[in-house]
């Protein structure tokens, strides 16, 4: 330890030497020059080098401390097999929280001095690389392995590592450099460093989920002890500027925001885990609600649909969706949306059945129907927030009797029902409308509950393990923003709509010697809208100009208009 810690210090370095027992919460020794050699041994210590002990009550907390008054260039942190629990959770979190570069260093038996770093082309091991080139020169070997499938593979791997360095700001020459072909990453390594005499095999990370395995996967026990066995670290280059904003922005959220506790995040993972599940009773309820929800669009009865909404299961396989990418929790995911999609269809084939019944009886589309085809922009924010209602209200027990609320809100089985029953009625522009709405809701939703669960404080054991999940909530949310495109336009549609039939309004009622002052729409009934239109004129609107304007209204109409026409007799003096 002290030879390695000496290379990394360098020659103008400093070092601080910590010595960590499991105490009291105080540092029992001030830091001082004198007392570097009595602990360290004699030896070729840095100039200027100093020493602490510190017995904190809580290991991690204790470093972290010393880390934020020091400012040092680099942690080093040894690990050993004999070392306690709290000692090995301490170096876990001290990886994943210090924004300084960090070296776990597990060491070995022998005296070599050569390192191995293999450089995967990530951003910590460029990080690393740095660090180490800086502090070795060239005792550091950039190991770079290239896939073995042509014949140009080898000078594709020297360009590869040659862009490494230069990313990395190794200077040329600095460091030696060595690029093998071959198809497993892995088995490269540990030809290498059976076939050189290395001291250390210096690994990048980007986080203690991949620490572990690469200390005791990648090199196999027995290469680290007798006189060749070489030492293994674990280096994290500097947290970037990002990550550093984002640890703040986490730290005010759990200062601000109630954070769920163990009990709390127990019980909600149990009831999601439980009722996301496609099962028997999920099918039957998804069928039951959309059969009520179809009746009631077919009847044109906004109650029933709001019955129909409270009784769909579908809300708590969207909110387990936005849990698994919070969590990166693969199974749960798969579950949610094998829920999803099967209670989809489902409902699908029940709005199929229920539309040729209303097809075979004469039915055709209704206010409600046609309000669930024409999605804008506004349902896309009401699922969004219903998202985070939901999930705000699931994960606290006392607050579940609003779960009924945001089911209304945010309503997923009428935009499935309205599909199945105008494919089966040939409305198809009404029937994508229907489908836009329910895609709408489930992106939202899996987003806004996403957003929730993290805002809470749940997170996943290791990051390295979520790269899917961060992938889908990239996708989640560009799928987001590319549907605010057609569903602001059809707010924009409608109010140029609006307009554009005013205009006709007042361009037909001037050759009758009218001016139009107000055009209103009012609630429709049966299917059939009505149009209240006032107009200044000298004398009461004649036959002939009110059937004009029933003509304009009804050209290009998505559904029967009829006017009220309201006159208002002004006289103008001279």
């Amino acid at each position: 330890m002290k030879r390695w810690c000496t290379r990394f210090a360098g020659e103008a370095g400093k070092l601080s030497l910590l010595q960590v027992e499991e105490g009291h919460s105080k540092v029992s020794e001030l830091w001082c020059e004198k007392d570097v050699n009595g602990w360290w041994g004699e030896g070729n210590v840095p100039e200027g080098s100093e020493f602490g002990l510190l017995e904190p009550v809580r290991v991690a907390r204790g470093i972290l401390g010393v880390v934020k008054e020091r400012k040092p260039d680099l942690l080093v942190l040894q690990d050993r097999i004999s070392h306690p629990e709290v000692y090995r959770k301490a170096i876990q979190h001290l990886v994943e929280e210090v924004t300084c570069p960090v070296m776990v260093m597990r060491l070995g038996e022998g005296a070599g001095e050569r390192v191995l770093l293999p450089c995967a082309g990530g951003p910590h091991s460029r990080r690393g690389l740095k660090v180490a080139a800086d502090a070795l020169g060239e005792d550091l070997t950039a190991f770079y392995v290239e896939p073995d499938v042509d014949e140009v593979s080898q000078d594709v791997g020297v360009m590869q590592l040659a862009r490494s360095l230069k990313k990395s700001g190794v200077k040329d020459g600095q460091v030696q450099t060595k690029v093998v072909m071959h198809n497993d990453v892995f088995e490269a390594i540990r030809e290498e460093v059976n076939s050189e005499k290395y001291g250390m095999l210096l690994i990048g990370a980007s986080g203690i989920g991949s620490v572990r395995k690469k200390l005791f996967g990648t090199v196999p026990d027995r290469l680290m002890r007798g006189e060749e066995g070489m030492s293994v670290g674990i280096i994290r280059g500097e947290r970037s500027a990002q990550h550093k904003l984002r640890h703040r922005m986490e730290r005010m959220m759990m200062l601000t925001i109630p954070q769920l506790n163990r009990n709390e995040r127990v019980t909600l993972f149990d009831e999601i885990e439980e009722k996301a599940r496609w099962s028997f009773d999920f099918a039957s309820l998804m069928a039951l609600a959309t059969a009520i929800a179809a009746l009631g669009l077919l009847s044109d009865s906004g109650a029933v649909v709001i019955g129909a909404m409270l009784v769909a299961p579908l809300m708590t396989p969207l909110l387990g969706g936005g849990l698994a990418v919070v969590q990166g929790n693969w199974p749960l995911w798969r579950n949610c949306q094998k829920a999803v999609g099967l209670g989809f269809l489902l409902a699908l084939a029940v709005g199929v059945v229920f539309g040729l019944i209303a097809r075979a009886m004469g039915l055709g589309l209704t206010d409600e129907l046609l309000a669930r085809g024409a999605p804008s922009i506004l349902d896309l924010g009401i699922a969004f927030i219903s998202g985070i209602a939901a999930s705000y209200c699931l994960a606290r027990p006392k607050l579940s009797g609003a779960l009924a609320g945001v089911a209304i809100a945010a309503a997923l089985v009428p935009p499935i029902a309205t599909v199945g029953v105008c494919l089966a009625l040939q409305k198809f522009e009404v029937s994508q409308g229907a489908a836009i709405l329910f895609g709408t809701n489930v992106v939202a939703i899996v987003l806004g509950s996403a957003t929730n669960f993290f805002v809470a404080g749940i997170r996943g054991r290791s990051s390295s393990s979520a790269v899917w999940a961060k992938r889908t909530a990239i996708v989640f949310t560009l799928v987001m923003a590319g549907l605010m495109v057609p569903l602001s336009s059809t707010i924009v549609k409608k109010i140029a709509g609006d307009s554009d039939l005013t205009n006709r309004f007042d361009a037909t009622a001037s050759k009758y010697g009218a001016e139009v002052s107000q055009v209103r729409k009012l609630v429709p009934q049966d299917g059939v809208q009505f149009v209240e239109i006032t107009l200044d004129a000298p004398e009461k609107a004649s036959a002939e100009c009110v059937s004009a304007l029933q003509r304009e209204a009804n050209r290009n109409a998505q559904r029967p208009m009829k006017l009220r026409v309201i006159t208002r007799l002004v006289t103008e003096l001279d």
